[in-house]
Order: structure tokens, then C-alpha cells, then sequence
């Protein structure tokens, strides 16, 4: 990732140092899903396709409005406060139980024990500078799951060194937290940095070529240190073949969990119904109570690209691309095991 950034125009590091046990296993089960999870239904227009004489055809009840000039006035049926008070805590416990059966008190996620290595887990991450590219302020970016993190609010604990492409720089006080470690690292004159390759000054040659500050001494020192290049990489060059990369997923599918959501993904036009990605919604940390599902399709023939499953409401809402004659979607929505079709204006690009 850090060639890549170099290739492209940013001044890209690798950080080298320690991480939480969460970043360096890649375990995102508690953090917040990274995908949109709201959704806008878009239907702010009027609906097109509704009759304005269709609440004239609906059956409606009316209530009678019972007589009560005459009325006998009855004495209310005489009964025991025990006996009520008894039945009705009866009744209570017995309601409880059948909470607690179906309830999943979940609220917070499950306790887990303190990392043992704690801060001795070693973990590489990018360090994105700010200058090139337009970039106002310095950052990371984890490789792993490519999250963003401000360089003042990141989970790792420390770094040890920073190097790219030129030069390798040593943090000598690795004791300090990230957010507490000057990133001006190649320009350091407090001490805390120690940069390991040599660089040519070309100030300084220009300097010896007018024959102010040089010294026979100097040059025969200088003549005996060898400098120290940066070694070439040894990782052989990337083939990626191209039913693979077309693929996305390794072995047709990949599933993430993140904080009451799981994601599936699937290749292009590789399953029967052209699904290639679906967000499960949970309720509960433990992801056991569904409160959504949504299917996200490519290359049907119905130009559905969207199927919207609330499985304990019995709703299913699915969402058509318009054609290139009509300016509105088509919704297709089951309420209580019926259909009913609506539509609603086209907003997409």
C-alpha cells in the first residue's frame, strides 16, 4: 500500500510499532460498521399511480352508538382483593418467564480478559503526511481494513521507526504514545529522531567546491565510512491472474462482522440470482436477533438491485432501477402476505 501511495504522489511512511490486540487479529466484531447503514426511501413526491377515489372504495366500520337514556343501573360483582392480588402476581411471573424466554438482554457486548502481551503485540501501519496532494493534515490508514485514523485519535500505542523508499528513522523515546510523537521527523532538531541511511547535502558540496568549510581530515573520515543505501524489496513481483482479480473474494465469498452487523460478499454476475453483497442487521451485540437484511443485486433482467427483508415485521420491500422510458421506481411491498405495488420519482443519477 505504501509503494502505491508513493507511486501516486503522497508522501507515504510505513510505521513500525505496537498495536491493540483488536488491530493486530483484525477482529472488527466491536467496531462500527463501515458501510452506510441508513437508508432513504425517496418518497417525499406523491405517489403517481394512487386513485383519488380509493379511500370512497375502502370498507369502513361504523361504531353504533348504543342508546343510554334508559339504563338499569347494576351493582358491580362483589370480589376478593386477595384473590385478585394473587392471580394478577401469578399472571406476572408467568409473563416474565416468557420474557425471559424469547428476550436477549444484550445491551452490552461480552466481557473479555485483559490482553496478556498488551502492548508488546508488533503491528505496520501507513502514515500519510500532509503536503503533497492536497493533503491538509497528517494521518494513518490501517492496511488490514483500510480505516482512516487522525493521528490524534488512533488505537495504536507506539512507534519504534518510520521509513519509506529513501531513509529509515529510529524513535529513540518509544515509551510515548502516538498522539504524543512529533511525525516531523526529517526535519528533527530536538533529538527524538535518528536517521539511519546517509543523505547527500548538496548545500554542503557547493560549499566545498568554494573552498569554505572544508578539511583534509574530514574528507579522509568521510572517505572511509561507506553509506548505507536502502535495500532493494524482496518480495517477487505481484501476478494476480485475471479471473482472480475479477473475482474480488477469495474462494467466491467473504464474510465481515462488524459492532450488530455481518456483511456478505460475492463475485460479479458468480451467483444464480446476482447477488454481490448482503448487510445483516442485527438487534444485539451476540447477533441473534435479525432486525434487517438487505440484498444488493447486479445484471438481472428486472433490474432489481435491491431487496429490503424485515423478517419479524413479515415486510419485504424490493427497489427496481427506472428504464429509459419512465422517471419513477417501481416498490414492491408485502404487508401482511399481500402485495401492494407503489412508485415513487426516480432521483439517481
Amino acid at each position: 500500500m505504501c509503494s502505491i501511495l508513493i507511486g501516486t504522489g503522497y508522501d507515504a511512511y510505513v510505521c513500525y510499532g505496537t498495536a491493540p490486540k483488536e488491530i493486530t487479529t483484525k477482529n472488527e466484531s466491536l467496531m462500527v460498521c463501515p458501510f452506510d447503514l441508513g437508508y432513504d426511501d425517496a418518497m417525499s413526491d406523491e405517489d403517481p399511480e394512487i386513485d383519488e377515489d380509493e379511500n370512497k372504495t375502502t370498507k369502513r366500520q361504523e361504531v353504533q352508538q348504543e342508546d343510554k337514556s334508559f339504563q338499569v343501573i347494576q351493582k358491580p360483582v362483589r370480589k376478593s382483593e386477595f384473590d385478585e392480588e394473587t392471580k394478577q402476581t401469578g399472571i406476572n411471573a408467568e409473563l416474565e418467564e416468557k420474557r425471559k424466554a424469547v428476550t436477549i438482554d444484550d445491551d452490552e457486548p461480552d466481557y473479555e480478559p485483559d490482553d496478556e502481551y498488551t502492548r508488546q503485540r508488533l503491528h505496520a501501519w501507513v502514515l500519510i503526511r500532509r503536503g503533497p496532494r492536497e493533503i491538509e493534515k497528517n494521518f494513518f490508514i490501517e492496511p488490514t481494513t483500510g480505516r482512516k485514523y487522525a493521528c490524534d485519535n488512533s488505537p495504536y500505542h507506539c512507534i519504534e521507526a518510520i521509513f519509506n523508499n529513501q531513509n529509515f528513522w529510529v524513535n529513540l523515546d518509544n515509551t510515548r504514545e502516538v498522539h504524543e510523537v512529533n511525525l516531523d521527523f526529517d526535519k528533527d532538531a530536538t533529538g527524538e529522531w535518528e536517521y539511519v541511511m546517509v543523505t547527500n547535502n548538496k548545500d554542503g558540496d557547493e560549499e566545498d567546491e568554494d573552498g569554505a568549510g572544508s578539511d583534509d581530515g574530514d574528507d579522509e573520515i568521510m572517505e572511509d565510512e561507506e553509506n548505507l543505501d536502502m535495500p532493494p524489496p524482496w518480495s517477487p513481483k505481484l501476478i494476480v491472474a485475471p479471473d482472480k482479480f475479477t473475482d474480488g473474494t477469495k474462494g467466491g465469498g467473504k464474510t465481515l462482522f462488524y459492532k450488530k452487523c455481518k456483511v456478505d460478499f460475492y463475485p460479479e454476475c458468480k451467483q444464480v440470482d446476482g447477488m454481490t453483497k448482503r448487510i445483516t442487521i442485527f438487534k444485539d451485540y451476540k447477533r441473534l436477533i435479525v432486525e434487517e437484511i438487505r440484498s444488493y443485486y447486479q445484471c438481472r433482467k428486472d433490474k432489481l438491485y435491491l431487496r429490503r427483508r424485515f423478517p419479524y415485521q413479515f415486510k419485504l420491500i424490493e427497489h427496481y432501477e427506472s428504464s429509459a422510458h419512465s422517471n419513477y421506481w417501481k416498490k414492491l411491498v408485502q404487508v401482511d402476505g399481500e402485495y401492494r405495488k407503489l412508485y415513487f420519482y426516480h432521483h439517481r443519477n
